[in-house]
């Protein structure tokens, strides 16, 4: 356990932390909480809108790997300053209401910020907090999930009093206040929190010496990442979509289906934290992935409004964790990448968030409600299989490690 000193730091950095992926939650979600006055007042279609939402996705992208080629040139402290900034001046930006062009910019600019927040805190969580790297991550994503649960309220309440543009105002303001407090900040890996683990007791991932070895697990985890947040990200743009085309729900009702996903997404990380303390990483993750393939599927069978709701809020329970176990299994399989390993997984993230949707509207347009539930669902069972293959080789290298050792 760290003496006093250092555990005030660490608690300070953690903190801080937290709060950069509360201000990630609420401004990831901003452009969507006024999407319909932003279109009305630009005279835009919802077919621009779609872009408008794509193009902030494309932002994130691109700022995952400028963040990890600058985490090698600039300090960290520098770089979420930097990052909130970026935040600060899009928001800004935005409330101010500019030609639509500078909209677009401006999302893209929002979405980059945002890339390069989530990539270095997670990775400076993944070096600092060492021996219980998924409490931590456990708890970044509660506080991301509260500040996509929060942004929406604060736009009703805005759009209520004719006033949306002031919907940018809240997270410009918290990211201008980020982005000085940062730099008063300390942490020090050198004082890394190995001493004391809260995660639970998980085998030492078998040793991997071939560079092509390593590449596979990297490869395998990073489209169990894509999978995992295309699954999310479709949900999160066509639930209320689903319930209205296929359970015959009206609009109003239909949109709180969205609310009750994220309700159960943050009470699932605040548990998953205690949860993961009690079991490995592999388990809870299979456990996940299997509630979650089977809620998919009640959806896509029992066509009624009313179960559909407590599915809704089983699939968020069931996921709420994935994410963030699966980037700390990641780095437990393949430990000394951190930098690699997060980078790779974030930039995943987003892509898989960027494209999946896509395929889920098209086939929405094109086939019908209940294929595209299917497709859903088919892209459950494919991250079960690779958490499937990966089970299979780390058998596979243990094996050959034990067969090795026996005849030396």
């Amino acid at each position: 356990m760290p003496h006093k000193g250092v555990w005030l730091v660490l608690k300070q950095f953690a903190l801080a932390s937290y709060a950069l992926y509360l201000l990630s939650g609420m401004v990831i979600t901003t452009i969507g909480s006024v999407l319909p006055p932003l279109l009305a007042y630009y005279d835009l279609s919802y077919t621009v809108g779609g872009q408008l939402v794509f193009l902030g996705s494309a932002g994130f992208v691109i700022g995952v790997p400028f963040s990890s080629f600058l985490m090698n040139r600039l300090s960290e402290r520098a770089l979420m300053s930097m990052a909130a900034s970026f935040v600060a001046m899009a928001q800004l930006g935005m409330l101010l209401l500019p030609p639509v062009e500078w909209i677009f910019f401006l999302n893209f600019f929002n979405g980059f910020g945002v890339a390069m927040l989530e990539t270095v805190v997670a990775t400076l969580m993944m070096e600092v907090f060492v021996g219980r790297r998924a409490v931590a991550m456990s708890y970044l994503e509660v506080s991301f999930g509260v500040g996509a649960l929060v942004m929406p309220i604060i736009s009703s309440l805005f759009i209520a009093q004719d006033a949306w543009r002031f919907s940018f105002l809240t997270p410009g303001l918290f990211a201008v206040f980020m982005a000085v407090a940062w730099w008063f900040i300390s942490y020090s890996k050198e004082n890394a929190d190995v001493a004391e683990s809260l995660d639970a007791s998980t085998p030492p991932p078998p040793k991997i010496t071939s560079p092509r070895t390593k590449w596979l697990f990297l490869s395998l985890f990073t489209l169990m990442i894509f999978v995992y947040t295309g699954i999310e990200g479709s949900l999160n743009n066509f639930l209320s979509s689903v319930f209205v085309s296929y359970l015959g729900a009206v609009p109003y009702f239909a949109s709180l289906s969205i609310g009750i996903f994220w309700t159960a997404m943050v009470i699932g990380r605040v548990a998953t934290g205690w949860v993961i303390r009690k079991v490995t990483y592999s388990r809870f993750l299979l456990f996940s992935i299997t509630g979650t393939l089977a809620g998919l599927t009640c959806f896509a069978l029992w066509k009624n409004a009313i179960v559909a709701y407590a599915i809704v809020a089983l699939l968020g329970l069931m996921m709420s964790g994935i994410y963030s176990i699966t980037m700390v299994y990641a780095n437990h399989s393949l430990p000394g990448m951190a930098r690699l390993v997060t980078g790779s997984i974030t930039g995943f993230a987003g892509l898989g968030q960027a494209v999946f949707p896509v395929f889920i509207g098209f086939t929405m347009d094109h086939a019908d409600t209940s294929a595209a539930l299917w497709l859903i669902t088919g892209f459950a069972g494919l991250y079960a299989a690779l958490l499937l293959i990966v089970f299979i080789l780390q058998m596979k290298l243990r094996k050959n490690a034990a067969v090795v050792n026996g005849v030396s």
